[in-house]
């Protein structure tokens, strides 16, 4: 992961006019609070990482294969893959996304084929990165603007510059459509004049965006009221989604996996052959033991959402009152308690670094 990514130390708020607000050591400051530095990393060299050293991937991971329908018995799962393949199992972990097909068969097998989604859509964002970097934006510092119901997280990092827009919407959209390469060039045009770096507009980086890489998306907040049924279980997006702001969506997902593995490895180790009871008391046991941890961290992406688009005169005074001390105060009091009790995969043996705060030891609830 070291090779891939870039050390994230600074952080500089400013609104999306210009003006500068605050900036300081916060990334910086969480690496000596914890022991270990907070890095930027793509998305494609973290997961290839992943998958390069897992033991017999290519026979392990079947990849775009796609999952058209999903049947559960007493006994066992299949899974009807879109090329006519089935593939059989014990049990489904599905981390399948926010717009989870599995978490619908749960409602459906639950008797609520007709309730809403409970991932509500509240901002829409646009995402995309160049490769021609700007030797005026500094390396390794994460750029933030602010304003009335628009937002930007931006940062350059050792080969690629990455960029975010977020734009908060007054009321869910009616239906959620898929965005056309047309979509996305309007969307850019009307927040064209928004600062995402320190002095540079968004007109100044988009014409250096490379090919393909803009993306247009709703971003969705909320929690399934249920996370499994029977053989199913929901992880990740499926099961609790937040938008990227807070940069704990994908931490929350791979807690919730090493708790449920955690989980999951006592229960086989007791029962090689679970029945549908022994893994449905093994899910509930994952959901209660996530379900807290999960929720203050969805309240708190949820508030850092709405302050940093100034979604009432009360953020905003408070945003323009900021200074480098609060923010590192407002890190260390707000995110690293949390971060501090972060769960680990208690059957494999490591020797952690340590920083100024002490990490709390993974241990069963009472």
């Amino acid at each position: 992961m070291l090779k891939f990514s870039t050390p994230i130390t600074t952080k500089t708020n400013f609104t999306h006019t210009g003006e500068p607000l605050c900036s300081g050591r916060s990334f910086g400051a969480i690496g000596d609070e914890l022991g270990y530095p907070s890095l930027g990393i793509s998305r494609y060299n973290f997961l290839r990482v992943l998958y390069e050293n897992l033991p017999d991937h290519e026979t392990k991971v079947k990849a775009n294969a796609h999952a058209v329908k999903i049947e559960t018995g007493e006994d066992g799962v299949q899974v009807h893959l879109e090329d006519g393949t089935v593939e059989y199992g014990s049990m489904v972990i599905a981390a399948d996304g926010v717009h989870s097909p599995a978490r619908q068969l749960i409602q459906n097998l639950l008797g609520d084929s007709n309730a809403k989604s409970p991932m509500i859509p509240g901002y829409l964002s646009l995402f995309a990165h160049t490769r021609e970097i700007r030797e005026d934006v500094v390396l390794g510092d994460f750029a933030e603007s602010h304003g009335p119901g628009i937002a930007s997280q931006c940062a350059r990092m050792n080969d690629v510059m990455y960029f975010t827009v977020l734009k908060r919407l007054d009321e869910p959209p009616k239906d959620k459509k898929k965005f056309t390469s047309e979509d996305v060039h309007k969307f850019a045009n009307e927040i064209s004049e928004v600062t995402i770096f320190p002095g540079i507009k968004l007109k100044e980086i988009w014409p250096l965006r490379e090919d393909g890489s803009a993306t247009l998306l709703y971003q969705e907040e909320g929690m399934a009221q249920k996370w499994y049924h029977g053989r199913i279980v929901l992880v990740g997006d499926s099961a609790h989604k937040m938008t990227s702001v807070s940069g704990q969506g994908a931490l929350a997902a791979a807690l919730s996996a090493v708790v449920l593995v955690n989980k999951l490895r006592v229960q086989l180790q007791r029962k090689p052959d679970p029945s549908t009871k022994d893994l449905e008391a093994t899910f509930a046991m994952y959901m209660l033991w996530r379900k807290e941890a999960v929720t203050e961290v969805l309240g708190f992406g949820a508030m850092l959402s709405r302050f940093i688009t100034w979604a009432n005169p009360g953020y905003e005074a408070v945003d323009r009152l900021s200074t480098s001390e609060s923010m590192l105060a407002d890190m260390k009091r707000k995110i690293v308690p949390g971060l501090s009790q972060s769960p680990v995969l208690d059957f494999v043996p490591f020797k952690s670094k340590r920083g100024t705060t002490p990490w709390t030891m993974y241990c069963e609830p009472a």
